[in-house]
C-alpha cells in the first residue's frame, strides 16, 4: 500500500477503525501494547534494578551513620589496660592508675571493669570460652572525656606507665583512622553501584524503547501520516514508560523494605553476625522513596530521548 492509498483511505473512513486502536479509542491505551517486549519483563528488571538501588543506598546510610556514632563514641573516651605482673597485685595496678586520672584534667570519668564485664565484651569475639577462670584476662579502665577536653596523650601514657607495670593507654586513634577510612570505602563504593545501576537501567530502556519503535514502525508511519508530530509520539511512549517504571519501582521498594527489615530483626542481638547490625532507623525508610521515584524519572527520561532520535532517522 502507498502513501498515497493509506491517506485516501484514512480521508473516506475506511481507515477509521485502524486509526482509532492507534489513538486509544479502544480498549488499548496508547501506542505501545501492553504485553510487548518492554511489558513485564522490563518491570522485573526495573524491579531488579530498584532493589540492588535501594540495598545500595540503605547500607551507605547505615554505613555512614555509625561511623559517625563510633566516631563520636571514640573520640570522647579513653581505654587503660592493666596487664598482671608478677611482682604487684592487680588491685595495686588499677589504684595507681585511678590515682594518675585523677590528677588530669579533662577526665570527667574513669572506672575499672569487672570481670563479667569484661567478658561480655570477648563473648561475641571468642564465644562461650571467656566465661572460663582459666582464661587470662586483662583489667580495664573505662576513661570519659570532656567535650572540650585537651589532653596531652603521650604525657599521660608517660605517667601510667611509670605509675605501675604492665599498665597501657589506649587512645582508639588506630581504630578511628581505620574505621573512617573503611566506612568512607564503603560510601564511594555505594555511589559507585548506584552508578552502575543507573548506566544499566538507561542501557536497557534504550534497547527496549528501540525494539518497541521497531515493533510498532508501522503504527508510528501512519501517525505521521494523519500529521501527529514527533511530540504525540514521544509523549504516548513516556507516559507507557513511566508506567513499568513506577511498578517495577514499587516492587522494587517493597522487596528492600522486607529485606532491611530481616536484617534489623537477625541482626540487632548479634545472633546472626559477628557484631549487631544497627540496620536502618525508621526516619531512613522515607528516605528510599527517592530511590523508586529516581528509576522511574530515568526510565521515562531515557526513553523519551531514545524515541525523538529514533523518530528523526525513521521518517
Amino acid at each position: 500500500m502507498t502513501d498515497t492509498d493509506t491517506r485516501s483511505q484514512l480521508a473516506t473512513g475506511r481507515g477509521s477503525n485502524w486509526l482509532s486502536l492507534i489513538v486509544g479509542r479502544t480498549p488499548r491505551t496508547g501506542i505501545m501494547p501492553p504485553a510487548d517486549v518492554t511489558g513485564a519483563t522490563l518491570v522485573l528488571v526495573v524491579a531488579a534494578m530498584c532493589y540492588l538501588a535501594c540495598l545500595a543506598f540503605g547500607a551507605m546510610v547505615t554505613v555512614t551513620r555509625s561511623a559517625t556514632d563510633w566516631s563520636t563514641q571514640l573520640e570522647g573516651s579513653l581505654t587503660i589496660q592493666v596487664k598482671p605482673q608478677p611482682d604487684i597485685a592487680l588491685e595495686d595496678q588499677i589504684g595507681a592508675a585511678l590515682a594518675v586520672l585523677d590528677e588530669v584534667d579533662g577526665i570527667t570519668r574513669a572506672s575499672a571493669l569487672s570481670q563479667d564485664e569484661i567478658r561480655a565484651l570477648l563473648d561475641p569475639w571468642l564465644g562461650e570460652t571467656t566465661a572460663s577462670e582459666d582464661l587470662p584476662l586483662p583489667s580495664l579502665i573505662d576513661v570519659e572525656l570532656a567535650p572540650d577536653a585537651n589532653v596531652d596523650m603521650p604525657r599521660l601514657a608517660e605517667r601510667l606507665a611509670a605509675a605501675a607495670p604492665g599498665i597501657e593507654l589506649d587512645t582508639h586513634r588506630q581504630w578511628l583512622g581505620e574505621l573512617l577510612s573503611a566506612a568512607r570505602s564503603a560510601v564511594w563504593l555505594s555511589i559507585g553501584i548506584l552508578t552502575l545501576i543507573t548506566l544499566t537501567t538507561v542501557a536497557i530502556v534504550v534497547f527496549a524503547t528501540r525494539a518497541s519503535l521497531a515493533a510498532n514502525h508501522e503504527s508510528v508511519e501512519v501517525l505521521h501520516l494523519v500529521g501527529a508530530p514527533d511530540e504525540f509520539v514521544a509523549n504516548e511512549v513516556q507516559r507507557h514508560f513511566l508506567q513499568l517504571g513506577l511498578r517495577g519501582g514499587g516492587s522494587g521498594l517493597a522487596a528492600a523494605i522486607i529485606t532491611f527489615l530481616a536484617i534489623t530483626w537477625l541482626g540487632s542481638e548479634g545472633g546472626a553476625f559477628l557484631l549487631p547490625v544497627p540496620g536502618l532507623m525508621l526516619s531512613d525508610y522515607p528516605w528510599l522513596l527517592l530511590v523508586p521515584a529516581i528509576i522511574a524519572l530515568t526510565t521515562t527520561l531515557a526513553a523519551r530521548v531514545t524515541v525523538l532520535r529514533v523518530l528523526r532517522r525513521m521518517i
